[in-house]
């Protein structure tokens, strides 16, 4: 029925038939959708390159990365920082999303905005944000809530200290050491290596080379010879950072094998922020203008494109859609988009379809958003701005300069254009008149800062700068006030903590929101504000100042809209505001508040140093206060003296909150520095602190015991006992200790137990020995108890407190140590 096939047939069959089941697996290695690596720096203008012929400043790394681009050289974004990343980021026009300005709340995108990264991450992408971001600080307008997956860097329109600057992660604030370019370079990086089965889309947002003109003293003097200013030399010294960083980023491609399959975009978000070489355009940074909306724009993709420069218009509003063409992202209609997908221009140097475009540049009033501001309109051939309500056109391939106004010739063009222009204002004046309500969310702590603020009376902002960094002054009148509009995302309980200066006593501020007040009197902080550097001495000074922290009390809030209030009681000495924080502080159910008792001496207590990220709130993680009431945790947990500092406690409860993601932590800080085991004996007194240690924890576990249920008790103690005549009754002495505590919390609860400090172990005294080996001892026979070890752990220069980084070991192990026991049961 079939005919014989000879050898050679067969095997050429057989070779067809492997590749026949091959091919679809090539086709699909092949077509593996690449990662995005997408480079933003701030007010680096068009001329701010060597490749743009540039005399002076030196970028080799962006020069041969636009040799090996394609080069959009009619890329157009808005005039300053916000609006450019607005519709960068969801490839509409800025005012669509709500951008209208950089500065109060006008910098703000509507969380309902898709961005970037919520498509790309949604499509199966890891995220990455390590940077400036620009739109929107409190959840879920902070990169977290929109898309970014991984975000180290600052949400503000500025920052005041480039070299090791406290950034944020994730929320949390970190204090880096470095330069803030190489700073944010470095955790790009890490992104960059991380081993993941999935693409990425990596967005990296330099701050620089915006002010203030903060920079290495060498590359300063380099570009610092008198040919230039001082700022101009700063700028390029700068700019010549970031292209080091650059090739750091494209040498790490590179290096993991990943260039070929990775699109690289270098852009800018607007004109240079200075009088600089420009290539000849008219206006700078904040100008509708060329020379305040023409940037560059590199694209490189070695796999599929190839390098040529681009003359037709372009702009960031386009890069959505021509990323997602490429990652196979899907694009719904949820939203209008306002760019076009590039591909096609990209792939053939000319696309038809593109031809009679233009793309619109609006500035908005800033203190009248409701009244028409000025704009421009950007064809392949012209650029209509209006200024002060004055039309002009110009045909920018005749006339690049802009020197020329040719309105008066071209009549209908100028109606044209102008009406476009006009249509598409009254079209977003809604979007940007809209009130613009802080959002309150329980997912994370949220600060308000001062510049946000409505105030009536005395008050104005330092200097009279009312963007970041700055604060509320002059506060001093009892008719002062000071007022922000929220929006209460869940209802729920509130802590309000006021973040302030004032060098008086007897001040009382008052909270009010919602029918609802509290006040505190607030402790007395001085903080001298000092200067922040600039290498640009002819600067105007900008101050800064560090601020206290207090809470105000709680509150109890229903989800909605609402006003939060400041006001001082009495006319007196000024107040200078930072902001608030409102943190969620709801207490569960009893039977999901996990209760933890702190007890022992000081390094319970803690005497680590606290760093920002130590006095942010966890809402997650609870602990009752001196006054008995359960609010937000944050260091320093206790209270025993005046230096106490961070502790193993919170550490702990991050650990097992991690574990229990269904329940809130209890924290009951008890421990006093000093105390003897004595102490903690009923009646038992400490002169040192003038406490009844056991009395004073037996009222604070009966007050916690109403609301929820003790899991746990963390004791740290013993170096007090570690001396003739205590410590040989030490062990017998902690087993009381226990009992009465385990009568009260329950006879099963555990106890962990902390080794003490383990310096110059060989020079121990018998004493100190005989205590250590009764904790090892007792965890040994008391059940469901365990000892944890201190080996590793490093202490204070005063040799007896452990420091902050082993506080934070200690707990985790602390906690390791709590999932053992609770495994064994």
């Amino acid at each position: 029925m079939f005919p014989r096939l000879s050898l050679h047939e067969i095997t050429t069959l057989a070779v067809l038939v492997v590749a026949t089941l091959i091919t679809p697996l090539l086709r699909a290695e092949s077509t593996t959708r690449p990662n995005v690596l997408l480079i933003l720096t701030d007010d680096q203008g068009w001329g701010d390159l060597g490749t743009h012929d540039n005399p002076i400043v030196s970028t080799p790394t962006l020069d041969r990365l636009a040799d090996e681009s394609v080069r959009l050289n009619r890329f157009y974004v808005s005039p300053v920082c916000a609006p450019t990343r607005a519709a960068l980021l969801t490839g509409r026009y800025p005012e669509r999303t709500g951008v209208a300005g950089v500065t109060g709340r006008r910098e703000v995108m509507r969380a309902a905005e898709t961005t970037l990264a919520e498509r790309f991450r949604d499509a199966g992408y890891a995220t990455g944000c390590f940077g400036k971001w620009h739109n929107g600080a409190q959840m879920p307008l902070h990169p977290n809530g929109q898309g970014f997956d991984e975000f180290f860097g600052f949400c503000g329109g500025h920052f005041n200290l480039y070299d090791d600057p406290i950034l944020e992660r994730n929320g949390i604030p970190v204090r880096t050491k470095g330069y803030i370019t190489d700073v944010l370079t470095d955790a790009a990086i890490e992104f960059l290596k991380t081993p993941r089965d999935q693409p990425f889309f990596c967005y990296v947002p330099y701050n620089a080379p915006h002010g203030p003109f903060q920079v290495r003293q060498d590359l300063f003097d380099k570009y610092d010879t008198g040919e230039i200013s001082e700022k101009t030399a700063a700028v390029y010294a700068m700019v010549e950072n970031i292209d080091d960083n650059v090739a750091r980023l494209l040498s790490t491609l590179e290096q993991s094998g990943k260039t070929n399959d990775t699109i690289v975009l270098f852009l800018t978000d607007n004109g240079p922020n200075g009088k600089r070489f420009n290539g000849g355009m008219r206006g700078a940074k904040g100008s509708v203008h060329e020379g305040g909306c023409r940037v560059p724009c590199f694209i490189r993709w070695p796999e599929m494109i190839q390098p040529r420069t681009i003359q037709q218009i372009t702009g960031h509003i386009d890069l959505l859609p021509t990323l997602a063409q490429w990652c196979d992202v899907p694009l719904d209609d949820s939203a209008k988009l306002d760019g076009k997908s590039l591909v096609t221009l990209i792939r053939d140097g000319v696309d038809p379809t593109l031809a009679d475009r233009s793309i619109l540049t609006y500035r908005p009033n800033q203190l009248h958003l409701e009244k028409f501001g000025k704009a421009a309109v950007r064809t392949n051939q012209y650029r209509l701005t209006i200024e002060k309500g004055k039309a002009a056109l110009f045909d920018m391939i005749a006339d690049p300069e802009q020197k020329n106004d040719i309105a008066d010739r071209y009549p209908e063009t100028t109606e044209r254009l102008r009406s476009e222009i006009e249509g598409y204002v009254d079209s977003i004046t809604d979007s940007i008149t809209s009130p613009r309500h802080v959002p309150v969310t329980k997912q994370r702590p949220t600060f308000i800062p001062s510049v946000d603020a409505q105030l009536a009376g005395n008050p104005g902002f330092a200097d009279g700068i009312s963007w970041a960094h700055s604060w509320v002054d002059n506060w001093t009148a009892a008719t002062d006030e000071v007022a922000w509009p929220v929006d209460i995302a869940q209802s729920g309980r509130y802590q309000i903590t006021l973040h302030y200066v004032c060098d008086a006593k007897d001040v009382t501020v008052a909270a009010s929101i919602a029918d609802q007040e509290i006040s505190s009197t607030l402790r007395r902080f001085k903080s001298e504000s000092v200067v922040r550097p600039d290498r640009d001495s002819q600067a105007t000074p900008r101050r800064m100042l560090f601020f206290a922290q207090q809470s105000l009390g709680m509150v109890n809030l229903d989800a909605g809209k609402a006003t939060l209030q400041l006001s001082r009681q009495s006319d007196g000495p000024m107040i200078e505001l930072g902001g608030v924080t409102i943190t969620s502080a709801d207490v569960p159910a009893k039977e999901q508040f996990h209760l933890f008792l702190l007890a022992g001496q000081s390094n319970m207590a803690g005497r680590g140093k606290v760093t920002p990220a130590d006095r942010v709130p966890d809402p997650k993680i609870l602990m009752l206060d001196r006054e008995g009431n359960w609010v937000p945790a944050s260091d320093p947990l206790h209270f025993d003296k005046s230096i106490a500092g961070v502790g193993l406690g919170r550490s702990f409860a991050r650990h097992y909150a991690a574990q229990h993601p269904d329940i809130t932590v209890g924290l009951v800080p008890c421990a006093v520095g000093g105390s003897p085991i004595a102490a903690w004996a009923p009646g038992g007194f400490h002169r040192q602190t003038k406490t009844h240690p056991y009395d004073d924890a037996l009222a604070r576990i009966q007050t916690a015991m109403a609301s929820g249920t003790f899991k746990g008790i963390l004791w740290h103690q013993g170096e007090s006992d570690s001396k003739p005549g205590l410590a040989e009754a030490y062990k017998a002495n902690l087993i009381d200790v226990f009992d009465r505590f385990r009568s009260h919390v329950g006879q099963k609860t555990p106890i962990i137990i902390g080794g003490l400090a383990q310096r110059d172990t060989p020079k121990w005294t018998e004493h100190r020995k005989r205590v250590d080996q009764a904790h090892r001892e007792v965890a040994a026979e008391l059940p469901g108890s365990a000892f944890v070890e201190s080996t590793g752990l490093t202490l204070k220069s005063d040799n007896v407190h452990f420091d902050r980084e082993s506080l934070l070991e200690f707990g985790r192990r602390y906690a390791e140590a709590f999932a053992e026991i609770r495994e064994e049961k």
